[in-house]
């Protein structure tokens, strides 16, 4: 800035001559992270399927409390078997494309060795087309140490010239051996048929609002209350309940409970409230390039910048 002049840089950041953004400019383009709060239609009721999001008959809940529809679920689980059948029949294919390209390169360098032996030992001597094709790298050889050091150097080399195959790209690898074990589609851990566990709903009584409730405690299940599932019965109550009547006798309807073992906490339906337990935010980050939140809030451009200049 030149002395004596009555502008601020403050004034000057941000405009012509300078690369610089300032920061409200940069929030306006998208970069750094972009989060938009949910609202309540985003978010499931504690008895609907996490995987079509209405409510089912048929619920079965995983031992991490996730509820789900019992066809959708076992038909994702026979998706992901399916998948990991073909997965397997690939990695087969590689595996035997692997060990034939291996033993074509074995074949070869056995091949280039001998030329090299003959040509070691017969000097300009005579030799067959197919040793003079494949002994071309040892052609300028004048001695049998001169070819034994190219050939060091040769098995050295990584380039497409190599005489052995060039470099491995990895195309003709067999890639690691494709998993086995079906997993939960929100949580991700391993989830078989026999860990599901149906889910008995109590209704709740005539006259009465809501559709579920609690069959020791009477209340309406909502969004709202903690529930447990207990395995052995496949009941659920509501955690109040469980703690002040199951819990402290062991046992429900005749059968043992284990607190350790037999108890599943349902995840919570949403509410929109933060305070609720489930994920009420989404949230983007953009490091490099220009946007504008539209990830997230569904429009097809970007902000505009502090000179008008919108981007699309």
């Amino acid at each position: 800035m030149a002395r004596g002049s009555t502008k601020k840089h403050s004034k000057q950041a941000g405009t012509l001559g300078s690369e610089a953004l300032t920061h409200a400019e940069r929030r306006a383009l998208g970069y750094g992270t972009v989060r938009e709060r949910l609202g309540r239609e985003t978010v499931k009721d504690f008895d609907a399927c996490a995987l079509t999001l209405s409510t089912t008959d048929d619920g079965v809940c995983t031992p991490r409390g996730v509820v789900y529809d019992r066809g959708a679920i076992v038909q994702c689980l026979v998706d992901q078997r399916r998948e990991f059948e073909r997965k397997a029949r690939e990695h087969a294919r590689a595996k035997e494309a692997e060990a034939r390209a291996d033993d074509a390169r074995d074949a070869k360098r056995r091949r280039v060795e001998l030329a090299a032996f003959h040509a070691a030992n017969h000097g300009g001597g005579g030799t067959t087309d197919e040793v003079e094709g494949e002994g071309k790298a040892y052609a300028g050889a004048a001695s049998r140490q001169a070819m034994e050091v190219n050939a060091t150097r040769a098995a050295t080399m990584d380039g497409f010239w190599r005489v052995d195959g060039g470099v491995d790209d990895g195309l003709t690898r067999a890639k690691e051996k494709p998993e086995k074990e079906t997993k939960c589609p929100t949580t991700l851990e391993r989830l078989r048929m026999k860990d599901l566990v149906t889910i008995k709903w109590t209704k709740v009584r005539e006259g009465e609002s809501g559709k579920y409730m609690c069959p020791i405690t009477y209340k309406t299940f909502t969004n709202a209350t903690a529930i447990v599932v207990l395995k052995p019965t496949g009941t659920a109550i509501s955690e109040e309940g469980f703690k002040r009547v199951v819990e402290k006798e062991g046992a429900y309807d005749g059968v043992k409970i284990r607190p350790d073992k037999d108890v599943i906490k349902l995840q919570k339906g949403g509410t929109g409230f933060a305070a609720s337990g489930t994920q009420v935010e989404s949230k983007a980050n953009f490091d490099m390039g220009l946007a504008g939140g539209a990830e997230l809030r569904g429009q097809s451009r970007g902000g505009q910048s502090k000179f008008g200049l919108r981007f699309n």
